[in-house]
């Protein structure tokens, strides 16, 4: 059992390990940690296993876009949470559009993972929870079914705190095995019980990077935001699409987007670097702070005077 990544164009290898079959262990858990970093990537991942488990934590960053080449040969049952970023997967012999997660979407694949592609633009964080059939079999009394379950779905709020716990475990040893264990469990009951919804829209690869330099723009243009079809005149797409990709891919409408990034650097700025309310306002493009106080406010629940309090 093992996993591989290599760069998809030269075929150089980045990184690779093996374990034991079924993911056994000597002792409670195993955990390895790697950091490979060059003029073009970096990449952080972070691995836990114990019988029948294996847990990935992977933090990539690219100064443009990167193809990785995953290989996996094991048939095992994979649900992959985007934390950040986008991920597009496709399979390097099949001419097919790519599968899109988002972040804060989850994905399901089974069987083996073999010469799968990784499309990477940026930065990507993701948690990848590996079980094996026999493993899955034991637990739900059932095969995995493969067809039952949505392949790309947006992750619930009771899923993403699932997901963050497993995420950010402070034990060790048997107790942050027991934990991890029991949040498998909840997350085998929650895909035996929920039930099928339609696939995702799908975007070509093409418009994909046009629509993350939207996003771009979107991020650094607080103060004097676009609209949606100046926006799509300046990446070269029309409206609708942006419009509809734009939603795939963040999980938001462009101005809802827009709206959560002016609150999480208004945040910043209050509860960090102690600015007043109204530097605060007209940084994240409000003319009116008592339009910004009210925006702040429905968010956060709280005043956003309340933060810069020294």
């Amino acid at each position: 059992m093992g996993i591989k990544i290599s760069d998809y164009a030269t075929e150089e290898p980045i990184y690779s390990n093996t374990y034991p079959y079924n993911f056994e262990v000597a002792k409670d858990i195993d955990e390895h940690s790697s950091e490979i970093a060059n003029a073009n990537y970096q990449l952080k991942i972070s691995e836990k296993w114990f019988e029948g488990i294996h847990v990935t934590v992977a933090d990539i960053k690219t100064n443009q876009p990167k193809d990785f080449r995953y290989s996996s040969a094991q048939e095992n049952i994979g649900f992959l949470y985007c934390m950040e970023g986008v991920i597009f997967i496709n399979k390097a012999d099949e001419a097919s559009d790519p599968v899109i997660i988002n972040a804060n979407q989850q994905s399901i694949a089974f069987g083996q993972l073999n010469n799968t592609i990784l499309h990477i633009n940026g930065r990507v964080k993701y948690l990848y929870i590996q079980l094996t059939s026999s493993y899955y079999q034991r637990i739900a009394n059932k095969t995995f079914e493969a067809e039952s379950f949505p392949k790309e779905k947006t992750v619930t709020p009771e899923m993403e705190v699932l997901f963050q716990s497993i995420i950010n475990s402070k034990y060790a040893g048997r107790a942050n095995r027991l934990f991890i264990e029991s949040k498998i469990f909840e997350l085998i009951i929650y895909y035996i019980d929920q039930q099928h919804t339609p696939a995702s829209f799908l975007i070509k690869k093409d418009d994909v990077d046009k629509i993350l330099s939207a996003k771009k723009l979107v991020e650094f243009d607080l103060q004097k935001p676009h609209s949606l079809v100046e926006l799509a005149r300046k990446v070269g797409i029309n409206d609708y699409k942006l419009k509809k990709g734009f939603k795939e891919i963040t999980g938001y409408t462009v101005f809802g987007y827009l709206y959560k990034i002016r609150m999480e650097q208004a945040y910043h700025f209050l509860a960090q670097e102690k600015k007043s309310v109204s530097e605060v306002s007209y940084l994240v493009g409000y003319k009116n702070p008592q339009h910004f106080i009210y925006a702040f406010k429905k968010l956060y629940k709280i005043l956003p005077g309340s933060l810069n309090k020294t």
